[in-house]
C-alpha cells in the first residue's frame, strides 16, 4: 500500500486476509521481495496476478479482478491450478518455464474458461516473469496480462461484415439468391452466427417464407413451428427479438464445428427486422443464432443487427434489379408494340401512294418496306401496259424518307407511267423525267431504273438513272447483271 491512500476493496481483502492458513504463512513471516511484489502489484492499474511459492498461490489486484468472473473473490489465497483448473492444461506448462528461469509471452491466446458459468471463448495476451529471491532462487512468477476478447472478435466480426459489403451485386434480380450469397458468408462465420434464416412478408399482416437459410436445424421444426410466431412479430412491429431456451425446445440443435470451443448446443437466437430505406414496414426479417460460448453482449447485438442491415441490402439490389428488368420488359413490349403500329401505318401509306397495280400474267413483286418506327419512304415500282403486247418497267428510289420521299416519289411515278405511255423508249423516258425531277424540289438526287419488255421477240430494252443494275436470271439458272 502507498501510505497516505484510500484502500480500496480487493487491497483491503488482501490486508486482512488470514494468510496463515495458506502456504504463504502469516504476512508477519513474509520475506522482504514477497512484501515488495504484493505491494507492486496492489498499487498497480494494470491487471497483475501475483503466484508465490511451489503452491503458485495467487494474489491479485482490483484491474485483476474483472477477468475472475464469479471466481473472485473466493480465489484470492488459493493454489492457482485448483482457480483456472479449466485452462491449466493450456497455461500450466508456462509456469514450469518460469520457475526454469525463462519468462514467456503470449498475444491472443485463445482459452476455453467456466468464469460466468459456462464454456467461454476468450482471448489474452500476457506474460509470465519470475520473481527472484536475493541469491536468484526463483520464489514467484507475476503475470501481467490483458483480456483481447473484445478486440478479437471485432476485428472477427468486422472481416465479416466487409465480406457482405463486398458480394456483388445481383445481376440476375433473384432475390433467394442475393439472400443464399449473404447467408454463405455467414455460413463461414459460424462462431458468431451458427445458424441464419431469412424470412419475406407477403401482402398480408400474416405471411412470412422462408427464403434461405444456413447452418444446423434449417430444415426442420426451427423453420416451421419455433421461429415464425416471432418473425411475424418483428415484421409487424420493426422490434427486434430474442428467443431462448432452443436448446430444451429443440435438443440436437448442434453448432458443431461452428466455434473452436468445440460442440454446444444453441441456446439463443436473435431475430431481426429487414428494414429498406424509405419503407415504414419491414419486408421481413432475419433470424441469426448466437454462439453458445459467447456473452450476448451490446457488442455482440451490433454485429448482428450490422449482418441485418447487410442482409437488408442485398433483398434490396435484387428487388432493384428485378423491378428494373420488369420495367425494361414493359419498355421494350411498349416499343415493339408502337414500332409494330407505325410498320402497319406506314405499309398502308407507302401502298397506298404507290397506287394498285394489277401485274400481268408471269410478273411478281416482292416489296420489304425500309426499317424504322415509320417505314414510309421513296422507294416505287410501276409496271405498265404498253401497245403491241409490251410491258414498261419502272423502279426508282427518292433519296431520304418520311413523308417528303414519299411525296416527291408519288410525282415521279405518275410521271414516269405518263411518259411510258407517250413514249416506249426506256432513254428516252428517263430524260424528260429528269427534266420534270428538275422542277420537283427533293428530286434531284432520285435513281430510276426503265424497261420495255417485248414478249413476242424476247428482248428488252433499258435504260438506267444512277440506279442499281437490274438482273436477268436465265432459264438454265445463271444470272447477269445489266450493266
Amino acid at each position: 500500500m502507498i501510505p497516505g491512500t484510500p484502500r480500496t476493496e480487493l487491497q483491503a481483502r488482501v490486508l486482512e486476509h488470514d494468510w496463515g492458513t495458506t502456504p504463504l504463512g502469516p504476512q508477519a513471516d513474509w520475506s522482504p521481495t514477497l512484501r515488495t511484489v504484493v505491494g507492486f502489484c496492489l498499487n498497480s492499474r494494470f491487471p497483475i496476478l501475483l503466484m508465490w511459492g511451489p503452491e503458485l498461490v495467487m494474489i491479485y489486484n482490483d484491474a485483476y479482478a474483472p477477468l475472475l468472473g464469479s471466481r473472485h473473490p473466493r480465489a484470492l489465497g488459493e493454489r492457482a491450478a485448483d482457480v483456472w483448473s479449466d485452462i491449466w492444461a493450456d497455461i500450466g506448462g508456462m509456469t514450469e518455464e518460469v520457475f526454469a528461469g525463462r519468462a514467456t509471452y503470449s498475444e491472443d491466446l485463445p482459452l476455453v474458461m467456466s468464469r460466468h458459468g459456462f464454456e467461454e471463448e476468450t482471448y489474452f495476451t500476457f506474460s509470465f516473469s519470475p520473481v527472484l529471491e536475493p541469491g536468484g532462487r526463483v520464489a514467484g512468477l507475476v503475470d501481467t496480462v490483458v483480456e483481447t476478447t473484445k478486440r478479437v472478435l471485432a476485428t472477427r466480426r468486422l472481416g465479416v461484415l466487409q465480406q457482405l459489403g463486398s458480394l456483388p451485386r445481383s445481376v440476375h434480380g433473384s432475390t433467394p439468391e442475393a439472400v443464399a450469397a449473404a447467408l454463405r458468408v455467414l455460413a463461414g462465420a459460424r462462431a458468431d452466427c451458427p445458424f441464419g434464416l431469412v424470412y419475406l412478408g407477403g401482402d398480408g399482416d400474416g405471411d412470412a417464407r422462408l427464403v434461405a437459410g444456413q447452418g444446423i436445424g434449417i430444415e426442420g421444426e426451427l423453420s416451421t413451428s419455433v421461429i415464425p410466431e416471432q418473425v411475424r412479430e418483428v415484421i409487424s412491429t420493426g422490434e427486434t427479438v430474442t428467443v431462448t431456451g432452443l436448446a430444451e425446445l429443440l435438443p440436437g440443435l448442434s453448432s458443431a464445428g461452428a466455434s473452436p470451443i468445440g460442440q454446444a448446443d444453441v441456446h439463443t437466437a436473435v431475430v431481426l427486422p429487414l428494414t429498406l430505406v424509405g419503407q415504414s414496414r419491414p419486408i421481413g426479417a432475419v433470424v441469426l443464432g448466437t454462439s453458445p460460448h459467447l456473452p450476448l453482449d451490446d457488442e455482440y447485438r451490433i454485429f448482428l443487427t450490422l449482418a441485418a442491415g447487410q442482409v437488408a441490402a442485398a433483398v434490396a439490389d435484387a428487388q432493384a434489379v428485378e423491378d428494373e428488368r420488369r420495367r425494361a420488359a414493359e419498355r421494350a413490349e411498349l416499343d415493339r408494340s408502337r414500332a409494330q403500329f407505325f410498320t402497319d401505318v406506314a405499309v398502308t401509306l407507302q401502298r397506298a401512294v404507290l397506287g394498285p397495280t394489277v401485274l400481268p400474267h408471269g410478273f411478281a413483286v416482292r416489296y420489304e418496306p425500309a426499317t424504322g418506327t415509320l417505314e414510309v419512304g421513296g422507294d416505287w415500282y410501276d409496271v405498265v401496259d404498253l401497245p403491241g403486247g409490251r410491258y414498261g418497267v419502272v423502279v426508282g428510289d427518292v433519296v431520304g424518307r418520311g413523308l417528303d420521299a414519299a411525296a416527291v416519289m408519288g410525282q415521279l411515278r405518275s410521271a414516269g407511267r405518263a411518259l411510258l405511255l407517250e413514249s416506249h423508249a426506256p432513254a428516252h423516258v428517263l430524260s424528260a423525267l429528269d427534266r420534270f425531277a428538275a422542277t420537283v424540289p427533293g428530286a434531284a438526287v432520285s435513281t430510276v431504273f426503265c424497261a420495255v419488255i417485248d414478249p413476242a421477240d424476247g428482248t428488252v430494252r433499258y435504260s438506267s438513272a444512277g440506279h442499281p443494275p437490274a438482273i436477268v436470271a436465265q432459264a438454265d439458272g445463271q444470272s447477269c447483271f445489266l450493266e
